[in-house]
């Protein structure tokens, strides 16, 4: 039965008084969408059975960050219920779950404590009130007299005791509040405290009950693997499987549409056995003359040139320079870096003619399930998507291109039985998505009172939008939106500003990592800024400190300089600092490093963080934690490298990672300064780049500006 957008607003998710009338109703071209839409179901993200089992349905992905845990305190938060005893389960592909302001379900840019954690609370706050009203109406009593606990309703003047599953069919009829009340931080009993991960997560993936992407086994599910080009770029002028065809388990070979060939076997290593015996002769093109040096010295034209596009440009910076009493500058290098996540990337696609299944462990639910349709030329509401964990991401789980489910669908289409498609490692680290190569330079002018007076700046590395369904808000004037981020927007009181930044083009398939623009931002920034206190013999917490606009930015160096007893350091020990902002929440580092034999080791780091109000203290510290490992992995060891078009490295064995012998004792510290609410994912990783370079000049004398750093 087709709905007014009024009645559907009335009548449907628990969700009204927070995602739709807060995100559907203000949408251009959404009440449309919402007339027609199928949603029906009264209890959109929280289904409640008559044996008071609380279910809670996630529309974000897990991937080691601790959503899972967090949303569900959230939700038993408002509705009093018990969160040990919540159960939650993937969200299919619907409006409803969408991110607020994106349209699509999705989880990236730390955003899903601060897109959604209102959403849910008031979902369970709506639902408690009408489990309330519900029981008063049984009881004879006023709404105020009954009170919730641990799934539970209780008569406070008779404390008789009722499971909310007692109420499951009568509040099916009544109509959801449009405004609720959500608690105050001086009545929370989850959030704000220090909880563990969900006792059902744990138990799930110790046990190894948890399904990831790679886990899934369908009936008469088959597998394939896929020959890449090993030149970026190139494409397939014709190729010979005989030899592969003669592999025992071997169903099928076809070549796709995007320059791979598939191989679909009973089992993976029949596919990949056989995959490796399929001789291709590919168009190279001119890519293969390209390796990592002549990238360098064509990116650093560009850096020698002021003909780039114009990030930022106020006051008069060449005045300011002129004028100063001393400066400051330096040239940045940075690799191309892969995600190198556990779970190896793969995608299960069965194709039933005028319908289709897909699963994945992916960050983009609604992208897929849409590229799922258009490939196989079925209606949208035909795919059956669901969402496992994932075997964590760094973004990779997020790819602009949709690359390796492409391949999937490609793979899967017309056949009669589920097909998994897997790459191998190797796959992923000489055919993936990189964070980009960059190049970067950086000057400063500074005052004899300490004052920096002006800053100049330039960035050359792809665009992460281009080719991509996000180029038209990433890719404006020229410049990537990535590129802006923690340059552009940087955190000190500069009057005179003058940063430009250029995106070349090339077929190596660049995307987010981490922390995204961030990862070269903070490192140029921070140490620029960490040169130029040497430079005027400051203390380079006071520098920073004289220098900041921003208040919280103080609080967090003053923090971390009393955690690491920094004003009365031993000099030339090796301690540095780093402090930047990311997707909403500010990270202060101190790091301590040893310096021998031409190799050094992070011993210690102070960490002090930000992020408004933190959810889950035990998460946040946990996050903190996660990311000063990974970027001293992405400091010291990681990089990918060209040579005749093809990347170098393979695996583990020569693209090195963070290591167990490499993991330094970390303290943190949350400061809840209720600013307004940032993500935590990925903030802690930008600021610990440049605490480790500064702590190696104070260790060596010397400034490392090449990425990754090594001694000698």
């Amino acid at each position: 039965m087709q709905q007014s957008r009024r009645d559907f607003l009335k009548t449907t998710s628990i969700a009204t008084s927070a995602v739709l009338i807060g995100f559907y109703a203000p949408v251009k071209g959404m009440a449309k969408q919402l007339e027609t839409s199928k949603i029906s179901e009264p209890n959109a993200f929280i289904k409640i059975e008559s044996d008071n089992t609380i279910t809670f349905i996630m529309g974000q992905a897990e991937m080691g960050q601790g959503v899972y845990s967090t949303m569900a305190m959230c939700i038993a938060e408002e509705l009093d219920a018990s969160w040990e005893n919540i159960i939650f389960e993937p969200a299919p592909v619907k409006p409803v779950y969408a991110r607020p302001g994106a349209g699509i379900m999705m989880t990236g840019g730390s955003g899903s404590i601060t897109n959604h954690q209102e959403q849910v609370r008031k979902v369970g706050a709506a639902v408690k009130e009408m489990i309330k009203k519900a029981a008063a109406k049984k009881w004879g009593v006023r709404v105020f007299d009954v009170t919730t606990e641990n799934s539970y309703v209780i008569n406070k003047r008779t404390s008789e005791k009722l499971p909310y599953g007692d109420f499951v069919e009568t509040i099916k009829k009544q109509k959801v509040p449009s405004d609720v009340k959500l608690k105050k931080p001086s009545e929370y009993k989850l959030i704000g405290k220090p909880m563990k991960r969900h006792p059902k997560e744990v138990e799930e993936k110790i046990t190894g009950k948890a399904t990831f992407g790679i886990d899934l086994r369908l009936p008469n599910m088959k597998y394939a693997a896929l020959v890449h080009p090993k030149v970026f770029g190139a494409k397939i002028e014709s190729f010979d499987d005989t030899k592969a065809k003669e592999v025992s388990g071997v169903l099928k070979i076809k070549q796709l549409p995007n320059q791979k060939i598939a191989v679909i076997a009973d089992y993976w290593w029949q596919a990949k056995k056989a995959a490796d015996l399929v001789e291709v002769n590919w168009d190279e093109g001119d890519f293969a003359k390209v390796n990592t040096q002549t990238l360098k010295e064509e990116y650093q034209k560009r850096l020698d040139t002021d003909e780039n596009p114009v990030m930022r440009k106020d006051g008069d910076t060449d005045k300011a320079f002129k004028e100063a009493y001393t400066t400051v500058e330096a040239q940045y290098d940075f690799p191309f870096l892969a995600h190198a996540m556990m779970e190896p990337l793969n995608c299960t696609v069965h194709h039933k003619k005028d319908s289709a299944y897909i699963s994945l462990g992916s960050q983009f639910q609604t992208s897929v399930r849409n590229l799922c349709a258009e490939i196989l030329g079925i209606d949208n509401e035909k795919v059956e998507y669901h969402n496992t964990y994932l075997g964590s991401s760094f973004g990779r789980r997020a790819p602009g291109n949709l690359d390796y489910i492409k391949d999937a669908i490609y793979t899967s289409k017309d056949e009669s039985y589920p097909v998994m498609t897997l790459w191998s490692r190797e796959d992923d680290i000489k055919q993936g998505n990189y964070r980009p190569m960059t190049k970067s330079s950086a000057k400063l002018s500074i005052d004899k009172e300490g004052n920096i007076t002006g800053f100049k700046a330039k960035l050359i590395n792809q665009s992460l939008g281009r080719g991509t369904m996000f180029e038209p808000f990433l890719l404006k004037n020229g410049i990537d939106g990535t590129q802006r981020e923690g340059l552009e927007n940087h955190p000190y009181k500069i009057e005179n500003n003058d940063l430009q930044a250029y995106c070349p083009e090339s077929p190596i398939s660049v995307l987010w990592l981490r922390s995204v623009g961030h990862t070269v931002s903070a490192p140029i920034v921070d140490c620029i800024i960490d040169q130029g206190a040497s430079a005027v013999n400051m203390d380079p917490i006071d520098f920073r400190i004289k220098n900041l606009k921003d208040e919280r930015f103080v609080n967090l160096l003053k923090n971390v300089a009393k955690q690491s007893n920094w004003y009365n350091r031993k000099k030339g020990t090796g301690y540095g600092v780093g402090i930047a902002e990311s997707f909403g929440s500010i990270v202060a580092y101190v790091v301590k490093v040893k310096v021998e034999n031409n190799d050094y080791k992070v011993e210690k780091v102070w960490g002090a963080v930000d992020c408004g109000y933190a959810f889950n203290p035990y998460n946040v510290e946990n996050q903190i934690m996660s990311a000063v490992n990974f970027a001293i992995g992405y400091t010291k060891y990681s990089e990918l490298t060209i040579e005749n078009g093809s990347t170098v490295q393979n695996n583990f064995y020569d693209y090195e990672v963070n290591r167990l012998k490499d993991i330094p004792d970390i303290n943190v510290e949350i400061i809840n300064s209720g600013a307004k609410l940032g993500g935590i994912g990925e903030p802690g990783v930008p600021p610990m780049f440049p605490a480790i370079a500064n702590a190696l000049y104070d260790a060596t004398n010397k400034r490392y500006t090449t990425y990754p750093i090594k001694l000698g």
